[in-house]
């Protein structure tokens, strides 16, 4: 595992555990087709073919999204890949400078669409952190400090990080939050964390099958393996 630090110039990738969101309002007009009742039946037929149909699966809404976005980034590729050279070269330079000013406002104040995310903020705080770091650009001491100050008070008094103050700790939080700390590598960030408590509700989390639960009487999955060595390893 390769350390990547604010300090560092050694970047490296990472991803988070995906956690999918399901928008609000109502199901989009694509979904409507999937909607049985929306429609008559066809007359006649082999009856054996309605009853076939009858036991199809309806996508749920998140579904439909999915494969709206998984649509448009296709389409994204197909162009890209129709491009001339020189033509490429433009489409894929990297706007570091934009990049860098779009994380670092975020860090600072985010717009009232994030509210959705309220229970991701250590979250929001590792990709923007991370994103810096692999751009190798290192924060002012008082935006690090209110960071650190933030995530701290995020962290459970008995152990772990909820994804915001006061809220239930979680291993996928707690993942997040202890990135963003080891990202930004200052002894303050570091002492930080509270360890012995932390390995605690590790430990809590822990099932007798061997597997971990994402929070207390929460979901078994590799999610919860996967942030919890992790977490453990650095």
């Amino acid at each position: 595992m390769v350390r990547l630090s604010l300090r560092s110039s050694r970047p490296h990738g990472d991803r988070a555990p995906s956690r999918g969101t399901q928008p609000s309002g109502g199901p989009p007009a694509s979904a409507a087709p999937m909607d049985s009742s929306s429609q008559s039946p066809p007359a006649g037929g082999d009856p054996s073919e309605d009853g076939a149909a009858a036991e199809l699966p309806r996508l749920t809404v998140t579904q439909v999204e999915q494969m709206k976005v998984e649509a448009r980034v296709a389409d994204i590729y197909r162009v890209l890949f129709d491009a001339a050279p020189n033509a490429k070269s433009v489409m894929l330079e990297l706007w570091r400078d934009q990049h860098v000013e779009y994380l670092t406002k975020g860090l600072r104040h985010l717009a009232p669409s994030f509210h959705v995310l309220d229970a991701n903020r250590p979250w929001l705080c590792y990709w923007m952190v991370h994103g810096l770091a692999v751009l190798d650009e290192t924060l002012d001491d008082d935006l690090e400090n209110d960071i650190v100050d933030f995530l701290s008070r995020c962290q459970d008094k008995h152990g772990g990080y909820g994804g915001g103050p006061g809220q239930l700790p979680h291993l996928a939080t707690s993942y997040a939050a202890v990135n963003t700390l080891v990202t930004i590598g200052s002894e303050r960030a570091l002492s930080s964390i509270k360890r012995d408590n932390l390995y605690k509700f590790m430990l809590l989390m822990k099932d007798k099958s061997g597997a971990f639960r994402m929070h207390d009487g929460g979901e078994i999955d590799v999610r919860a393996c996967y942030t919890a060595i992790s977490v453990s390893f650095l």
